[in-house]
């Protein structure tokens, strides 16, 4: 197998010389041709050394079944289908072998014979769980009370009855997997983690399981699945509470009161330069209302006994328009009669985040903008800086922690004017395990040909549902096209059926049979007594839920999950950096089965982390040029400041002034003039022929265009020698250029 090998200006020359000649068809000694970027794109780094995961576990009532779900999948998360133990790949085929790395062996011993890993075994990851409760946002719901969970704050919870996986997370709340290997062994780049370090991959698995059921069921109804994500990885100066001023209109606080202790959680569990997985778990809607809404009263759509307004009637139609407005602020004649509010019968809180807009013609809940500006913006809002006049506006003006260098951890601390870390958005994947039918995922758990006209609707900005699969439309009646209430309680293989809510509930999205693992690993039906007046059950006299026994109605046979809207449809916007799975399991039966509990929802989040691990696949195909090289740079931003001088210690070139150009205004538009000050430099190409890759060489830095690698999931891909994959802290970039006569 033949392999060539072009760098600096020597690539550029050839790749302009003979890729774009003859489509010239001027003089070229008339004008100067000029070399324009054509097509950028950012490639994921090829060094990760460092992961950190934060799981979101709803805790509200009904949730203790899916987290022990859940428990039962994280040995596969964090072992053999996951980032600690990666699958082992042939040496020559690049196939895989029914082996995974032992990551505690030294390098090259970590596979049998004639395998290696897929990718480095991540020795060096921090594990931390949050809950759903924020609070009643200064309502009298949700308030703190003794013996419940209805406020965490965002912290890190590190709690439950396992002592020994509690003392694992030190006093500040995650765990550390830090095995003592050679790669630990350079401190300046993997430091001793600030909690105790688990070494053993049966000790994280086991205390990992025990974070997560110790979360409970206990929490605040109304559930902040997103601000809760928000406030612990991205708010810049987190308020210590949401109080209300003597006209009865919330406040976050004085300025200068922040919450320093998830400060402080932050700064010691967030590295910069890490690849970030959040994960969560929930079998509701998200209802994170914006506390300063409507001046600072949004907080009376928390409480229980409000008297809410009714919608105008153009809510009903087109919600999106201009006529849709809450009857409060709506002129005569617009449907609201004399009497323009709901009983308060009408809105219970249990249904009170269904169809707001539709209902109220207003939603008091934050846009979801701010969350995917979150995961996407490196320039976040100060609380300042979120509202006008009770809108939210989200002005950007404080560097987004999840993109910081540093990030402060106690009082008197610069909060917002953080300098920018290597860490860019395509290093920042978002996985809901939430209320979706497995019938509308595909059955290979590749999220990215998700069908999601079936899961939200033509339009989910503008409340358009048309084309929606009839088990994801909220609704406290019957749905049409569903069997109804009088059916047998399997009629549908997805929810059951549907049943008559009263009012005060939803129907469901999915619901799944309750199954129990015995301490031989075989499994047993496992359903339970709900007694009178618990709220964690489903069942109550004289319901006729399909998740409940026909002959015993305090028996719950099932467990079910709402639609879990806001969450998919942030996964949605995410596009290839989202991920979603079912939380109803297909099968809860046979233990050793692919499809078992969350195995399939695990095995793609592992499979889309290991492909930004393995390879950074191209939107599109790429044309070769007579030598098989295409006309594309791949720039390195070094982690260090200083000249393109520092380019040749690390055998790389200087890109062609004129490029550097380009790229530089580019970054500092994107980034800020400071993104000038880290030299840039250029990847060899190392040209392969289709089929093969560069991965394994291991003589010098340089990347290669793949088509059609056996490993890879995408036709086309940049991939990297092995050498490449040292270069850590560095940021890389696909640079496609076009050669332009004239104006």
């Amino acid at each position: 197998m033949s392999r060539i090998t072009l760098a600096g200006g020597l690539l550029t020359s050839l790749v302009l010389t003979s890729a774009f000649a003859g489509c010239l068809r001027r003089d070229v000694a008339a004008e100067e041709p000029t070399t324009t970027i054509s097509f950028a794109s950012v490639v994921p780094q090829p060094a990760i050394d460092k992961v950190d995961v934060i799981v979101m576990v709803d805790n509200s009532s009904s949730m203790a079944d899916k987290q022990r779900i859940l428990a039962d999948a994280v040995p596969d998360l964090v072992r053999g289908l996951g980032l600690v133990q990666p699958r082992c790949v042939d040496k020559k085929t690049r196939m895989r072998t029914s082996d995974v790395a032992d990551p505690l062996k030294p390098d090259g011993q970590q596979c049998p014979a004639g395998s290696e890993p897929a990718f480095t075994p991540i020795t060096d990851m921090h594990i931390g769980v949050i809950s759903s409760s924020l609070g009643g946002m200064s309502s009298k719901t949700c308030a703190p009370d003794q013996g419940r969970h209805n406020d965490d704050k965002g912290h890190l919870v590190a709690r439950g009855d396992k002592p020994a996986s509690i003392a694992q997370t030190g006093d500040l709340g995650f765990l550390a997997w830090y095995p003592d290997v050679a790669q630990n062994q350079d401190k300046s780049r993997h430091p001793q983690p600030p909690v105790p370090a688990t070494g053993s991959l049966a000790g994280l698995s086991t205390a990992f399981q025990d974070l997560i059921v110790g979360v409970g069921q206990d929490g605040c109804g109304i559930e902040a699945q997103l601000e809760s994500v928000y406030r612990f990885l991205v708010q810049p100066d987190p308020w210590t509470e949401i109080a209300r001023d003597d006209s009865d209109h919330a406040t976050y606080g004085p300025k200068d009161h922040v919450d320093v202790e998830l400060l402080r959680q932050r700064a010691a569990f967030l590295r910069p330069d890490s690849l970030v997985a959040v994960v969560l778990l929930s079998d509701e809607d998200d209802a994170s209302v914006d506390p300063l809404a409507f001046q600072g009263t949004a907080w009376r759509f928390e409480e229980a006994d409000t008297v809410l307004p009714l919608a105008t009637a153009a809510c009903a139609t087109d919600p999106a328009s201009n006529k849709c407005t809450s009857c409060l602020f709506a002129p005569d004649g617009d449907g609201c009669g004399g009497h323009p509010f709901y009983a308060p019968q009408q809105t219970p809180l249990n249904t009170r985040f269904a169809s707001m807009k539709q209902r109220f013609g207003v939603d008091p809940r934050f846009p979801m903008s701010r969350y995917v500006d979150a995961f996407t913006k490196k320039v976040v809002p100060s609380r300042d800086n979120e509202h006008e006049k009770g809108v939210y506006v989200g002005k950007p003006d404080c560097t987004n922690p999840l993109f910081a260098a540093h990030l402060p951890s106690g009082a008197g601390e610069e909060l917002c004017k953080l300098p920018k870390g290597p860490r860019t958005p395509d290093l920042v994947y978002f996985a809901v395990i939430g209320g979706v039918p497995n019938t509308l995922l595909p059955a290979d758990g590749d999220s990215s040909s998700v069908d999601w006209t079936k899961i939200l609707g033509k339009d989910p900005a503008r409340f358009d549902e048309s084309g929606i699969d009839p088990h994801m439309m909220v609704s406290t009646t019957p749905r049409a096209g569903l069997p109804g209430p009088t059916a047998a309680d399997d009629a549908d293989p997805v929810n059951g059926r549907e049943w008559t809510t009263g009012g005060d509930d939803l129907e469901y999205a999915c619901t799944f049979d309750l199954y129990a693992r015995n301490a031989d690993g075989t499994t047993a039906p496992a359903p339970h007594e709900c007694p009178t007046g618990d709220t964690t059950c489903d069942c109550k006299a004289g319901s006729n839920a399909p998740v409940c026994s026909s002959t015993n109605r305090l028996l719950q046979t099932k467990g079910k999950a709402y639609r879990t809207r806001r969450e998919l449809w942030m996964a949605k916007e995410l596009g290839t950096h989202g991920i979603v799975a079912s939380l109803c399991p297909k099968q809860l039966k046979t233990p050793g089965a692919d499809d078992y509990g969350y195995r399939p929802a695990v095995r793609a989040i592992s499979e889309r982390l290991e492909a930004t691990l393995t390879a950074s696949c191209v939107p599109r195909p790429l044309e070769r040029d007579g030598d098989g090289s295409v006309p594309c740079l791949v720039l390195a931003t070094l982690p260090e400041r200083g000249t393109e001088d520092a380019c040749k210690k690390f055998g790389l070139a200087v890109p062609r002034l004129d490029i550097l150009a380009q790229v530089r205004n580019r970054q500092a538009l994107e980034e800020g003039e400071d993104s000038r000050l880290f030299p840039i430099c250029e990847v060899p190409q190392v040209v392969v022929p289709k089929g093969e890759t560069c991965r394994d060489e291991d003589q010098s830095n340089g990347f290669c265009y793949a088509e059609s690698v056996p490993d890879v999931k995408c036709a086309q891909s940049i991939l990297f020698t092995k050498p490449t994959t040292k270069l850590v802290g560095a940021r890389f970039s696909l640079q496609c250029i076009t050669l332009r006569v004239g104006k």
